[in-house]
């Protein structure tokens, strides 16, 4: 048995951890949401803990920026013990994912933005930004890392790592993630009354789509790298790196859109992966499945 090997379900949904798992995330935001849009606390210029050397008060922005992570080792921890806790861990260093979707997770959502510029173009004669222009342009190297540790691991533990695999227990890959992407957008519209935040008087509705749509997307290649919570990490950096800077207008959304319609007719709705079999590994109980 390779114990790297992880599953991208669970035995069972466990609504009780669950809901202690949703209590610890969005109960942290709210406190956090609260002192900002009273004016107790501000926004950071920059993110991640360097941000507490300007204010130490920001120590809650920090927990509720990383509760995710937070509740997913807390909630198992407690639930399961180390064996569970070490699992969930091995989310992250499992080997599943393969040259082919390291490059689909890295490059899917600048090829997107390439063809939203060029259908643009064609269109209107206007350019669309096909990713944000950085000065100097080595500088995206460590944007893309703070991204990817800041948001992606510390985010992905949970709503990938933790969630999803119970979710797809009770509900196929669609609706999982259908489900989880509301949720996911519903734990950030704090920010769109906090000012100094980058949602801030932005199109609500237009970026709940694409969080749900980029939902779609995380659990597609979440499971078709076996349930890798690097996969998802990796995604969601590029996701803060390429799109978190600018206003994504609404035909980058139609063609996302059309590329998750793709997907699901390609893949399938029920795991979104072309298998028929349910994948060999290990769940979050410690099980063979």
């Amino acid at each position: 048995m390779d114990t790297q090997t992880v599953s991208y379900k669970t035995e069972s949904f466990e609504p009780r951890n669950l809901a202690f798992f949703f209590l610890i995330v969005f109960g942290l935001q709210a406190i956090a949401d609260g002192l900002l849009i009273a004016g107790v606390l501000k926004m950071p210029s920059i993110e991640g803990p360097a941000a507490l050397l300007d204010d130490p008060r920001l120590i809650m922005l920090t927990l509720a920026a990383w509760g995710p992570i937070i509740a997913a080792f807390v909630v198992t921890a407690l639930t399961e013990g180390k064996p569970g806790v070490r699992t969930l861990w091995r989310r992250f260093w499992n080997r599943n994912m393969s040259l082919k979707w390291l490059l689909v997770t890295l490059l899917i959502l600048p090829a997107l933005q390439l063809v939203t510029n060029l259908v643009t173009r064609l269109l209107d004669g206007q350019a669309y930004p096909v990713f944000f222009s950085y000065n100097p342009p080595w500088s995206i190297i460590p944007t893309f890392i703070m991204a990817f540790v800041f948001n992606g691991m510390f985010e992905e533990f949970g709503w990938r790592g933790y969630v999803l695999p119970r979710f797809q227990v009770r509900w196929n890959a669609l609706a999982s993630s259908l489900i989880l992407g509301t949720i996911w957008a519903a734990w950030h519209v704090g920010q769109w009354f906090t000012p100094g935040s980058h949602l801030y008087n932005r199109n609500f509705w237009l970026w709940g789509l694409g969080t749900i749509l980029l939902s779609i997307m995380m659990t597609w290649i979440f499971n078709n790298t076996k349930g890798s919570v690097l996969a998802a990490s990796l995604f969601h950096g590029v996701i803060n790196t390429g799109t978190f800077w600018f206003q994504l207008d609404w035909r980058y959304y139609v063609i996302e859109l059309i590329a998750v319609i793709l997907i699901v007719i390609i893949f399938g709705p029920k795991n979104l992966v072309r298998q028929k079999s349910e994948p060999v590994g290990i769940l979050a109980t410690g099980k063979v499945t």
